[in-house]
């Protein structure tokens, strides 16, 4: 993987994302760039969570009159990649709207409910699902649950459903936007090394990390950001039915609220429990706990049994998406040398011969490079 191509995604893109958050996963990624490897305790962790998320992401069939379906919105938000290189895997934008569309559509479902549980993510594709999402309120009943976490970029999609409520012990809100610059000029030159760009279009390397952040070039940032601003407190005022004042200059003004205080400050509607709302909708606890797969989960349960290794137990210590999700019949060995001293493999760390082990070894020992190369 080449990690210094995601670091310079990460410092330009706009985030809607609670700033711990993302400082995780640029700490993460320059982790990565440096040739680092997460502990194996820790790769457990992440793969122990994508189970619980899975087993959350679970929706009411939709084939009675009827019906409710839940949407979870998990983890990170990218707009299309449903992953995050410093934690569980999070939420693609691109497949939510499909299957909010797919929910919207069908003429046996009565209400949806996004189940929130993220702390934001990347603003690309969010205020195009905001807008769809406040137009099918004429349509459809809409909740959004804030179960535990619903900040930045998630709050942004929740605020445009019909009703917010916020789970007694969760924080919601964040509304605001923002970017990163990292200057490594000073790093680079007690280095010795100077980087040049050959560029053409005045702005082109504009912002760059081998150079001090100039006026020009702030001002150019903060514009944009106050774009990405401006568009998100108009949803949310959409959403919440208020004056964009209103927004700008309270709901916390970027900061995540508890339950009661973000029902006061106007962001949510009520204090309940996404039982107590499916309750509410006629679901049964026992039909809930039942209900099957509707929203494609990271890991299903044939993965799981397929794999055999989903609960952590066999010491894999791979970083591909497969393993990752606990579904190590599918590692991919990207991100992890099996021949490495210290990685134990997975499942298929022995298989094909040594033909294949040499092939995975060299393509091993050519991503050191890169990795080397990247933190450069």
């Amino acid at each position: 993987m080449h990690y210094s191509a995601v670091m310079r995604s990460v410092y330009s893109s706009v985030w809607a994302i609670l700033p711990e958050k993302l400082e995780a996963i640029a700490t993460f990624v320059h982790l990565k760039a440096d040739g680092g490897m997460a502990d194996p305790e820790t790769i457990k962790a992440i793969r122990a969570a994508n189970q619980v998320a899975a087993a959350r992401a679970k929706n009411l069939a939709s084939g009675v009159p009827g019906s409710v379906v839940v949407l979870p919105i998990y983890g990170i938000i990218n707009q299309r990649y449903a992953g995050d290189f410093s934690g569980p895997s999070g939420t693609s934008v691109q497949q939510l709207t499909q299957q909010f569309r797919q929910a919207v559509k069908d003429p046996n479902v009565k209400a949806i409910v996004f189940d929130v549980d993220s702390p934001g993510g990347s603003i690309y594709g969010v205020p195009e699902l905001a807008q769809e999402i406040c137009d099918a309120r004429k349509q459809k009943q809409i909740i959004a649950v804030s179960n535990c976490l619903c900040a930045s970029a998630a709050y942004w999609l929740a605020s445009q459903a019909s009703e917010v409520v916020a789970s007694p012990s969760s924080v919601t809100g964040s509304i605001g936007v923002y970017q990163l610059h990292e200057d490594d000029s000073q790093y680079l030159d007690n280095l010795g090394v100077k980087m040049q760009f050959i560029s053409a279009g005045k702005y082109k390397v504009e912002g760059n990390g081998y150079a001090p952040l100039d006026d020009e070039a702030r001002q150019a940032m903060q514009s944009m950001v106050d774009d990405y601003y401006d568009m998100f407190t108009k949803a949310v005022a959409r959403g919440r039915k208020v004056a964009q004042k209103a927004v700008q200059n309270g709901f916390g003004e970027g900061r995540a609220l508890t339950a009661q205080n973000a029902v006061s400050q106007g962001l949510a509607d009520r204090v309940a429990t996404l039982d107590d709302v499916l309750a509410d909708l006629g679901v049964r606890q026992d039909a809930n706990a039942q209900a099957r797969a509707h929203s494609a989960p990271a890991v299903s349960a044939a993965q799981v049994s397929a794999g055999g290794r989903a609960d952590g137990d066999n010491g894999c210590t791979c970083e591909c998406d497969a393993c990752l999700a606990g579904d190590c019949s599918s590692c991919t060995h990207e991100g992890c040398d099996p021949d490495e001293e210290g990685c134990v493999g997975c499942g298929m760390a022995d298989s094909g011969g040594d033909e294949a082990k040499a092939g995975r070894r060299a393509k091993a020992e050519a991503r050191a490079r890169r990795l080397r190369l990247a933190a450069l």
